[in-house]
């Protein structure tokens, strides 16, 4: 499976497209040329376009969960999988929250991804108790039980999203205690540069567009991470400003995020993934036998999508190559 992810000739090529009509030509060379073959050249829609290509995603995770041999191993993916219901969640809540006149049906990449929910009743809803117990079925009901009081204190989908997210990475770190000693190690390891990559975005937005005490900042910290951690968080709160932000959080390996702000803030969350990239990678060189190896497929394979979705939208919108190379994952 690894052998079908784009090589860096092909994405390259598809990189010196001229247009979005070349860039989905060049796909049709690729694993993806089914979804090409479906698109309509006419009136190309990205968000179909989008749906189409995280639709595949999600076959790919479950191709890799039907292949293995462990019900714990299953279990774990199967989690990952889940992430991808978790954004669709968060997205419904905002819709819902804010009333916006949207085809909800339009931000589903499909029903049912991990759970039965029913996103229609949650959109129509009349109040956050009634959609909790929508989920009532669901691993989500916990955390949105949790935070309940905050948002309607607050009025925010904040405590919402962020208690989704503390939740779900408390639930991935319990499966991975599950694993091998081998397995657990290697697994922790991409786990926790993952946490601290969600973390660092995180506190950039949370000091950018909220104001929080420092008790509500600890709350919403990721568990799991190697290097931004709650006494992290506890020295940052001290700071002011964006920039000061970004200092606090360069440490260790995540030093060059002090450059960046200075050149492109948007540049630190593409850092941020190509450092996580080389942990995969490094996992991926090792002993083949452990789920490391499963777990750096499928991120390679979700940031291949993304950076597919994001070419072809700068492609539509005339982005020049330049333009386009700093902001993806290659």
């Amino acid at each position: 499976m690894l052998s079908y992810l784009i090589d860096p000739a092909t994405f390259d090529s598809l990189l010196d497209a001229k247009d979005i009509y070349e860039v989905i030509e060049g796909l049709r060379k690729t694993a993806y040329k089914n979804i090409i073959e479906h698109a309509d050249l006419e009136n190309i829609s990205l968000q179909a376009l989008e749906k189409e290509l995280l639709g595949y995603d999600l076959r790919m995770y479950r191709k890799v969960e039907d292949a293995l041999s462990t019900q714990r191993e299953k279990e774990f993916v199967g989690l990952l999988r889940e992430r991808y219901e978790l954004e669709e969640l968060k997205v419904i809540l905002r819709v819902w929250h804010k009333k916006l006149p949207l085809i909800w049906e339009d931000y589903i990449i499909e029903k049912n991804i991990s759970f039965d929910i029913d996103f229609k009743k949650i959109v129509s809803s009349q109040s956050i108790e009634e959609i909790i117990l929508l989920l009532d079925h669901t691993p989500y009901k916990t955390a949105l039980l949790k935070v309940k009081d905050k948002f309607k204190d607050r009025n925010s989908t904040f405590y919402l999203e962020a208690a989704l997210d503390v939740e779900y990475y408390k639930r991935l770190a319990g499966c991975i205690d599950k694993f091998s000693s081998a397995d657990r190690r290697i697994a922790r390891k991409i786990l926790s540069v993952e946490v601290d990559v969600e973390n660092i975005n995180w506190l950039i937005r949370l000091r950018k567009y909220y104001s929080l005490g420092m008790g509500e900042m600890l709350e919403w910290v990721i568990p799991g991470g190697e290097w931004i951690n709650k006494e992290t968080v506890r020295n940052l709160y001290v700071t002011d400003g964006l920039t000061k932000v970004v200092e606090s959080v360069a440490l260790g390996p995540y030093v060059r995020i002090k450059d960046l702000i200075q050149e492109n803030a948007l540049l630190i969350e593409s850092f941020l993934y190509d450092f996580l990239l080389r942990e995969v990678k490094r996992a991926l060189t090792g002993f083949p036998f452990t789920i490391g190896t499963v777990l750096g497929y499928l991120i390679l394979k979700h940031k291949e999508t993304r950076n597919i979705i994001s070419l072809l939208n700068a492609k539509y919108y005339g982005w020049r190559k330049e333009q386009i190379v700093p902001l993806l994952n290659i």
